[in-house]
């Protein structure tokens, strides 16, 4: 009967973690060369949401000024303030960093299936960040 209850217990941990690893895993993210083609043509501009419910709402600029897949960027965040940053496309994610203090954030970008140019953002693959725009 002890063998039954540990056969039962390591069966149900197997199919929970692998689960859990599904769920994981369900995210289907652009891989280098489609986040390269997505920021290939010209400057970019994204209109982005984040928060709860979306209610953090601007606006990015990318400026090609240094790469063809990096350099600087502006953030303009309601009407009245702008950040000045950095944005680079390294492999499959992209790297944002606004303002002067603090290491850049990588995002894995998700393509919003039914509209053009449209991605959600995981920060580091993991946790969703924002969705955004581009143009």
């Amino acid at each position: 009967m002890k063998s039954l209850k540990t056969f039962i217990t390591a069966t149900s941990i197997a199919l929970l973690t692998s689960g859990v690893m599904a769920q994981a895993g369900d995210k289907n993210f652009m891989s280098a060369d489609e986040v390269k083609k997505a920021f290939a043509k010209g400057s970019i501009t994204c209109s982005w949401k984040a928060g709860k419910k979306g209610k953090d709402k601007g606006t990015d600029f990318y400026y090609k000024d240094e790469t063809a897949t990096s350099g600087n960027a502006d953030r303009n965040i309601g009407k009245s303030t702008t950040l000045g940053g950095k944005w680079k496309i390294s492999g499959d994610m992209l790297s944002l960093q606004f303002g002067v203090v603090g290491e850049p954030q990588m995002y894995k970008l998700v393509k919003v299936k039914g509209e053009k140019k449209s991605y959600t953002a995981y920060l580091n693959g993991k946790k969703k960040k924002m969705t955004f725009k581009c143009k």
